[in-house]
């Protein structure tokens, strides 16, 4: 309880200061002045962008779909929807740079009979696939912006050593990958993690839910080229996005601009403050003012339409949390089931997995 407690509270503390950063930054744009910027606001834009919105989410949970079917876990497609729905809202609405929901994600799987550790080795599959064509996205957003504007040092450095280090991340992680290596226990080692009695416990645990991650990449290459390709629709679908709202703010911006401004975006939630509270609204008046594509105040109400979408899919993510018991009862029911544990047999010579629930009788059910 007191976990929970002191998560509420640096939640509710981080919602505080974006609620101050964002007070700050409309009364320096007025929200009248805003507002001012929707000049090409049309029914039949609005409609474009909430479909391309809903691809979105479709390819993504294809993607994911693609890693659970090459891990054999056949699940249904309409329930990873909704579970991706569910993680989404979870990861707008708390400080954790859009991450927060991918252990929701993993322990929803635990009502189709996958074990936490099962579903979070997809969840991080389907993520690591997903963040690396995102970086690659974001260095050739940089690429452009460094080729066509003359960006001041104070700017230009940071981009560059980003750009440098999330290069390497990418390089170190598939290396080792691919060379049959573990990433996730070898960080743990590195930073002396196990030297901690509190985290010590982790580490075998860290060790077994890295083994598909590392199967899925050496040996499920086709379905890696498919889920990539997903995420290159969905990257797609997401400048296409971007561009509508453009259009909706009567902003007609060459689309080398506007792949280079989307690109660059995901670094506005990196702060971590829910729903990036005053710092997307920031970070789109500076990069407006800079690129001078349109008035800063543009660049804000940008981010009061992205935020709207973005409400959207958490309203959804809140009535089918209702639907399967309340966010609560989501992450009791799913954390409290009962494990489930692999054995193995031999039969006709062959080993074969069965997977066992333990399911031993409380003391209400001999009632």
């Amino acid at each position: 309880m007191k976990l929970f407690n002191k998560k509420v509270l640096s939640i509710v503390a981080s919602a505080l200061l974006g609620i101050i950063l964002l007070i700050i930054i409309l009364f320096k744009y007025p929200f009248k002045e805003v507002i001012s910027t929707f000049t090409n606001f049309t029914p039949i834009l609005v409609l474009a962008y909430l479909i391309t919105s809903v691809l979105i989410i479709l390819f993504m949970s294809l993607r994911w779909k693609i890693v659970l079917d090459a891990l054999g876990h056949k699940i249904p497609f309409y329930k990873l929807l909704g579970y991706r729905i569910i993680g989404y809202g979870v990861s707008y609405i708390t400080p954790t740079a859009k991450i927060g929901g991918e252990p929701i994600r993993a322990a929803l799987l635990k009502r189709r009979g996958l074990s936490f550790r099962e579903g979070l080795s997809s969840v991080m599959i389907d993520k690591t696939i997903e963040l690396s064509f995102a970086i690659l996205f974001f260095i050739c957003g940089v690429i452009i912006l460094v080729l066509d504007y003359a960006l001041p040092g104070k700017i230009l450095i940071p981009l560059v050593l980003i750009s440098l280090i999330a290069i390497y991340l990418v390089w170190r992680f598939y290396y080792r990958v691919l060379k049959g290596k573990p990433v996730f226990s070898h960080i743990f080692t590195i930073f002396r993690l196990h030297k901690l009695r509190f985290l010590a416990k982790y580490q075998s645990m860290i060790f077994n839910f890295e083994k598909p991650i590392i199967e899925f990449y050496n040996t499920k290459k086709k379905e890696f080229f498919i889920a990539a390709g997903l995420s290159v629709i969905s990257l797609a679908l997401s400048l296409a996005e971007y561009k509508l709202v453009l259009l909706m703010l009567g902003l007609k911006v060459p689309l080398g601009v506007v792949f280079m401004v989307f690109s660059m975006v995901g670094l506005a939630f990196l702060i971590p403050l829910p729903m990036a509270l005053g710092s997307l609204e920031a970070f789109q008046a500076s990069l407006f003012s800079i690129i001078r594509i349109g008035p800063a105040a543009a660049g804000i109400g940008l981010a009061m339409i992205t935020r709207s979408r973005d409400l959207l899919w958490v309203l959804g993510a809140l009535i089918l949390s209702l639907y399967l018991g309340s966010f609560r009862n989501i992450i009791k029911k799913a954390y409290g089931d009962k494990p489930v544990v692999g054995v193995g047999v031999l039969r006709n010579g062959k080993r074969h997995k069965l997977d066992i629930r333990i399911n031993r009788p409380s003391v209400n059910d001999k009632k």
